[in-house]
């Protein structure tokens, strides 16, 4: 009316769209700078974790996704904003602002879009925690409290030979032993769920020439192993001091092992050998005993088929030594630094932990997927109820004059709560109801994350839509409750 022209309009609403734009890029690179450092994305688990952080690259694309969202989400309201310039009654301040049915289901589309992906990232969420939980329900096959785990390397240059390397070990574990708070000491070449060691397949005595085992892990271990981490023995023996390297070779498998290659049939007195087809100059081990299963890489992953060769026949300058103890695993750090500073100075411990610390770790990726999915799903549902709440709050104050009319012919409060409830409700219903659906669908892709849970569990996907329900009618009640508080005479005076 006062002569803007088209380029003015559109310069005035792109500057504000872009303002905000601005704003949200800014806050968004706030929030994910301190998000790195509250997930603690740099742990075990997350490939390339620790090439996470911000730098020049995450920058430009941040400024690069705030100018492709001013111009995408602006443009649709510039252009409605000028078309309806052309016919706008000036008298009407709130028929001009309003944007008419197109706009309010624009806007209501787009927050149903929000509801629906705080259902997916919600449900994400709540399988993960389910995940996470039953991960740590799981009989991992041994003990893992008060057990402290020390890695130490005997160097080549002054233990020349298996007998010097094997004698330097038994001196520490023995040492260990005295050390007041420690029960029982074990070596093991390679801990549990800390990773899966060399594996190769087989060829029982006996078996034709067509029948070959394959996949079967390894590891050299001591029977003070077995004992410090409480695994049971089902049947045979342990491994003994006795099975040293003048001694016929002697192995223990687990469980699986002999469940999978000999189910009909007592495996204690085969003899193996790692060759798919045994030469004259193959080693032959004997199958001494049958142990528990321990789970080798996660509380999630099934224990694989395992034989634990004597330590003391195949031997190795890299150990890990285990130890049960009577207080809490680090109060007694010291004691053993001490210890080893007496047997040899020169040696270090080359990592040090707690097996409770290592099944946490071996639980990190499931930790830190559950950690991205409740950052990102409470951040969802937040962006949800704000609106849901927007939506409420606008239809509630553009229809002003129109309640105060009902309540000048008598609508109650309640009739008036129903009435500015129901757009927001909508949204709410419609963005239940897609996203339900896209989370079926999607589903699918957690489920080699997922353990003891099914990726369309109906209990939690049930609990996620009560929760977004209840959050968007909480939204839509604040608005309904200031709408029936509206004075119908000043209602009335809008115009």
């Amino acid at each position: 009316a006062l002569g803007a022209g088209r380029g003015r309009l559109v310069a005035m609403l792109t500057v504000e769209h872009g303002l905000l734009a601005v704003i949200g890029g800014v806050l968004g690179a706030a929030t994910g700078w301190g998000a790195l450092r509250v997930l603690g994305l740099t742990g075990y688990g997350v490939p390339a974790a620790t090439q996470v952080g911000m730098d020049v690259r995450v920058v430009l694309f941040v400024l690069g996704v705030t100018v492709f969202c001013a111009l995408l989400f602006g443009a649709a309201p510039v252009m409605l904003a000028l078309r309806q310039a052309r016919g706008a009654d000036l008298r009407s301040s709130e028929r001009g602002a309003a944007g008419g049915r197109r706009s309010a289901r624009l806007v209501t589309g787009l927050v149903a879009l929000e509801v629906a992906l705080a259902v997916m990232l919600v449900a994400g969420a709540g399988l993960m925690a389910r995940t996470a939980m039953g991960l740590r329900e799981v009989d991992v096959g041994f003990r893992s409290d008060h057990v402290l785990a020390l890695q130490v390397t005997t160097p080549s240059a002054r233990y020349q030979d298996r007998d010097a390397v094997l004698a330097f070990q038994d001196r520490f574990t023995a040492a260990l032993e005295a050390t007041p708070g420690v029960e029982r000491t074990g070596i093991v070449g390679q801990l549990p769920l800390a990773g899966t060691s060399w594996s190769s397949q087989f060829k029982a005595e006996g078996w034709p020439a067509e029948r070959v085992g394959s996949q079967i892990m390894h590891r050299r271990a001591d029977q003070g192993y077995f004992e410090a981490l409480g695994v049971p023995l089902r049947r045979g023996r342990l491994l003994e001091p006795r099975d040293r390297g003048d001694a016929p070779f002697a192995v223990v498998v687990n469980e699986t092992f002999a469940r999978t290659f000999f189910a009909d049939e007592d495996p204690i007195g085969k003899r193996i050998a790692y060759d798919r087809e045994p030469t004259p100059q193959s080693n032959w081990y004997e199958i001494v005993g049958v142990v528990g299963d321990q789970h080798q890489v996660s509380p999630g992953q099934a224990p694989e088929p395992e034989v634990f060769e004597s330590r003391s026949q195949d031997w190795g300058r890299t150990i890990w030594v285990v130890m049960r103890t009577s207080v809490e695993p680090m109060s007694v750090v010291a004691s053993v630094r001490a210890t080893l500073r007496e047997i040899d100075a020169a040696i270090p411990i080359a990592k040090l932990r707690t097996l409770d610390e290592v099944r946490l770790a071996s639980m990190a990726r499931e930790d830190s997927v559950l950690g991205l999915f409740t950052a990102f799903g409470g951040l969802a549902l937040l962006l949800a109820a704000v609106g849901v709440y927007a939506v409420a709050a606008q239809s509630a104050r553009q229809r002003t004059r129109e309640i105060g009319i009902r309540l000048a012919l008598g609508a109650t409060a309640s009739d008036i709560a129903k009435l500015v409830l129901g757009r927001g409700v909508v949204s709410v219903v419609v963005g239940l109801a897609v996203g339900l659906v896209a989370t079926i669908a999607a589903s699918r892709a957690l489920e080699s994350l997922l353990y003891g849970v099914e990726a369309t569990d109906v209990r939690t996907i049930a609990s996620v839509a009560v929760l977004l329900l209840g959050v968007g009618v909480i939204a839509c009640w604040i608005p309904a409750r200031w709408a029936t508080r509206i004075d119908p005479v000043r209602s009335l005076k809008v115009e």
